[in-house]
């Protein structure tokens, strides 16, 4: 999959964590998106917060099959969409940049050129010299982990639209989260290490271009002017200067078969403004050509090919581990369960319509949305009447308990394993799960209140065998 796949998956999981009343996408539209795409996926199959390759297939059809099906019918859901985008490069400021350095690189390969061609006047020598520097540290950066560059994230907020302030990533959004707010939490960072890797390829590419720009310089003024090859220098003598130009085009001597005249390095030597014997200067072009060829075009093209390719795989890598195992799940339960009936037995709480609604809520995100709970009340004190003449007709049972109830090993624990008892003796396939409402709680207790009472009940249930679900947290106690 490439960016724009993945971009559509974010937009569509953002719309829904962030439009939770269905205001943009309504239920039954996201319940058909799931039914028709999912090619027989279940919740149940869903393991971990990092996706495979089913699980991605599933979410590549899901949206597009949205995207074709809904977004023509609802105007203020396209207008959420087409803001809903992260950095992305300018292909002008690209093409402008690739050409200017084509154009300084036919420019440096005049540089200090008259009638003579000075081989060591030549700015090539430099060219060459920083682009194996280059090429060794981006090596380096190209083969450590995967992390961010402050300084190519700075630059790409600079030459990019503004995003939302980023936030820590976290599985499931935080309550009163936007849909623009979920979009750029999880598409920012990646989006940011996609544009800086990216970035690193477009210099590589633009190198490549300066090098060429170089080598076609060179040919042009040697195609309307006739050049002779010398050399000068105060720190070079004639033997030095060998060993350095023997050294310099080497990989052009061996790769291309380009010979090099050595021997005539001695009279090409220009001293006091005069040269001995110049050379005839297109045996050099061609050597000075074929190096740059092949120390920089060459290196700097694979570069580019090996920076592209690492974005790809870091890319999935991230996009894979973006918590999907909360969203997989609500998406296909809300499809699954067919008419499966599920006995809700709730102890000692006044069975109102609010708390029904909550309770099969909960019922619902477990077991599918087309589940339908079948309530059963107990009174305080009944417990022990009530397992005597209970015969479950239903393998899955949710125990509601409470919240707020202090518990009592006697009382709801006793009764726990009451009905795990007669569940485990009973001829079809058993679950228990307890469900701890705290709907009567409301905002009035604090968080620190909140996760100790929940303590305790998982304490007190400790060895029950019961999955204990409090709101959108679960635990397995054993």
């Amino acid at each position: 999959m490439d960016w724009n796949d993945w971009q559509s998956i974010l937009r569509w999981r953002a719309i829904e964590e962030g439009d939770a009343d269905g205001a943009l996408l309504h239920e039954d539209r996201r319940r058909e998106a799931t039914a028709r795409t999912r090619a027989g996926l279940e919740s149940e199959e869903v393991k971990g917060d990092s996706l495979n390759a089913r699980e991605v297939t599933f979410l590549l059809r899901r949206a597009r099959w949205l995207e074709q099906e809904v977004v023509g019918c609802n105007g203020s859901l396209v207008r959420v969409i087409d803001r809903l985008n992260t950095v992305v490069g300018r292909r002008s400021w690209i093409l402008a940049g690739w050409l200017a350095a084509a154009v300084l690189g036919y420019w440096l390969a005049g540089l200090g050129q008259e009638a003579e061609f000075n081989l060591l006047a030549l700015p090539l020598a430099g060219v060459l010299a920083w682009n194996t520097l280059i090429v060794i540290l981006a090596l380096f950066m190209e083969l450590q982990p995967a992390g961010r560059n402050p300084w190519l994230e700075w630059l790409a907020l600079r030459l990019t639209p503004p995003l939302p302030d980023r936030n820590g990533f976290e599985a499931d959004p935080p309550t009163g989260m936007t849909v623009d707010q979920r979009f750029a939490q999880l598409a920012q960072a990646p989006a940011l290490e996609r544009w800086q890797r990216r970035f690193r390829a477009w210099l590589h590419v633009a190198a490549a271009l300066l090098a060429l720009g170089s080598i076609v310089g060179l040919y042009a003024r040697g195609w309307s002017k006739e050049y002779k090859a010398v050399w000068e220098s105060t720190l070079l003598n004639e033997a030095q200067a060998q060993k350095f130009f023997g050294g310099l085009f080497l990989p052009a001597q061996a790769v291309l078969k380009l010979p090099v005249p050595l021997d005539e390095i001695p009279s090409m030597h220009r001293t006091g403004g005069v040269a001995q014997k110049p050379s005839f200067a297109l045996p050099w072009i061609h050597l000075y050509a074929g190096t740059l060829l092949l120390l920089v075009v060459l290196p700097r093209v694979l570069l580019a090919g090996l920076t592209v390719w690492q974005a790809h795989g870091v890319l999935a890598r991230r996009m894979r581990s973006l918590g999907w195992q909360g969203y997989l799940i609500r998406s296909l339960k809300a499809v699954e369960g067919g008419q499966e009936v599920i006995t809700v037995l709730v102890h000692g709480t006044e069975a109102t319509t609010t708390h029904r609604e909550v309770w099969a809520r909960g019922v619902r995100e477990r077991f599918g949305q087309m589940t339908q709970p079948e309530f059963i009340a107990i009174h305080l004190g009944d417990e022990d009447d009530f397992v005597s003449r209970w015969r479950p007709s239903h393998g899955r049972v949710v125990i509601v308990f409470n919240l707020a109830t202090t518990p009592e090993p006697e009382v709801q624990r006793r009764l726990v394993l009451d009905v795990s008892r007669v569940l485990g003796s009973s001829s079809q396939p058993a679950e228990l799960l307890v469900l701890l409402d705290a709907t009567s709680i409301g905002n009035r207790w604090s968080p620190e209140k909140l996760a100790g009472r929940e303590k305790l009940w998982t304490e007190l249930l400790q060895g029950a065998g019961a999955e204990i679900i409090v709101a959108a947290q679960r635990h397995r106690v054993e």
